[in-house]
């Protein structure tokens, strides 16, 4: 049986002499994967990537990179001797150098290394930084420091690389494009990657597995999809902040009511009995725009997005539900007009507590 690359076992993740994070248990399957870290401020996301950097000791459980143990109760690995880069979200550079320097003490770390798989040109260009190079730290921006800190990191071709919060100064205009070029790095390097963010649509493009940290706990690991349209608990919901719980009853295998959007069909991710009052989850993508249909719900607000509108709808009990339009639709509604839902509602994983 193929061991996990990284293997994060029943860790109490310590800052200050406070537990921060209790009894985390995640893995890595395979070299050259990535994966992203969400949660709220101050939850401990960054003392996980310091303790897996050797920054922080642990007390119990163990870490475990490459079938080597890092970290446990009786085994603490130097910082330095883990082939481990940590890139902070604070602006790490060495002010005295120029950027150009800076990315090149990277460099220098990784001479011992049978090869350099990546040029520092090609590193550049693709993190679109060949304008700052001969500048110091304090003339360029917070976006153009994490990315010049990011290259450095990436130079090093690091065993794993530990990314805090990478792009949270890079400038919208061009963020997806450093995060399409980031991921192909990474994954034609075979850097095994953990990121720390806190934009859910950059975990779920980057990482191939999301952690969800929320109240001291790793919440849910799983694939992006499944934390999106299959989220575990009520506070998984309530951190990613896409949808709404209805108040319902089940009324047959694949069926349940609620007073204000009638009967509801679908395929039932976990079995209620029928008579159980569940919370249902409502996301914005379930429910179908219908100027046609008897079922009316006022328009309270819409927001464009430039591909789409979401739209909150008022029902008669005073619920407040989220639907998305594409933005081509016929008829754009305005606040205090009625908005059609079709009938009959089908979801297709339908997530009930």
């Amino acid at each position: 049986m193929n061991k996990n690359f990284l293997e994060v076992k029943n860790v109490d993740f310590n800052a200050g002499g406070k537990i921060k994070v209790k009894n985390v248990s995640f893995s890595i399957k395979n070299e050259g994967d990535i994966i992203c870290l969400l949660g709220p401020s101050g939850v401990g996301k960054t003392t996980i990537l310091r303790t897996i950097a050797g920054l922080e000791k642990i007390k119990n459980g163990s870490i475990e990179l490459n079938n080597k143990i890092l970290s446990s109760k009786k085994i603490n690995i130097e910082p330095e001797d883990r082939n481990i880069s940590l890139a902070f979200q604070e602006n790490s550079l060495f002010p005295h150098y120029s950027i150009k320097k800076n990315i090149l003490l990277g460099a220098e770390r990784n001479k011992e290394k049978k090869k350099q798989s990546i040029g520092f040109e090609e590193l550049v260009d693709l993190l679109n930084i060949s304008q700052i190079l001969n500048k110091y730290p304090h003339q360029i921006s917070a976006g153009e420091a994490q990315r010049a800190s990011l290259a450095r990191s990436l130079i090093t071709l690091p065993d794993l690389l530990l990314l805090d919060e990478p792009l949270s100064n890079v400038d919208q205009s061009f963020k997806e494009e450093i995060q399409v070029n980031l991921k192909k790095i990474l994954k034609r390097l075979k850097i095994t990657t953990i990121i720390v963010t806190h934009d859910s649509y950059e975990a779920f493009y980057l990482g191939s597995k999301c952690g969800i940290i929320i109240n001291q706990e790793l919440k849910q690991f799983d694939d992006p999809y499944n934390v999106y349209h299959l989220p575990n608990s009520i506070e998984v919901v309530n951190f990613l902040n896409r949808g709404i719980l209805i108040p319902a009853e089940v009324t047959g295998e694949n069926s349940l009511e609620n007073s204000d959007l009638g009967t509801i069909e679908g395929n039932f991710i976990k079995h209620y009995p029928k008579g159980s009052n569940v919370k249902l989850l409502i996301q914005p993508e379930d429910l179908e725009h219908d100027d046609k249909s008897n079922l009316k719900l006022e328009v309270v607000d819409r927001k464009f997005r430039g591909t789409n509108f979401i739209y909150t709808l008022r029902t008669p009990s005073n619920m407040l539900i989220p639907v998305f339009v594409h933005s081509h639709h016929i008829h754009q509604h305005e606040v205090d007009e009625k908005f059609g839902i079709r009938r009959p509602i089908h979801i297709d994983h339908i997530v009930c507590f």
